[in-house]
């Protein structure tokens, strides 16, 4: 049986390293809940989106001195 993590991976400006894991039984729900959490990211933060940005497309972001990235993990249980 297979199941999907769908893991978000944030560093702050402060240096605090925080991680999420979300498993999933659909690749394509994961990565759908992928695009949710990263059109999420911006509407939290009150950063504005980078010219082009596609939520579907780009699941990493970065600053000075921090980081949002999302991924989709296939693990066999």
């Amino acid at each position: 049986m297979k199941i999907f993590l769908t893991i978000a991976e944030t560093l702050g400006t402060d240096g605090v390293y925080f991680t999420e894991v979300y498993p999933d039984r659909s690749a394509q729900s994961a990565g759908e809940f992928a695009c949710s959490l990263m059109a999420s990211f911006f509407e939290n933060t009150g950063l504005t989106e980078p010219e082009g940005f596609d939520p579907t497309s780009t699941w990493e972001v970065e600053g000075d001195g921090w980081f949002y990235r999302v991924r989709v993990q296939e693990e066999e249980i």
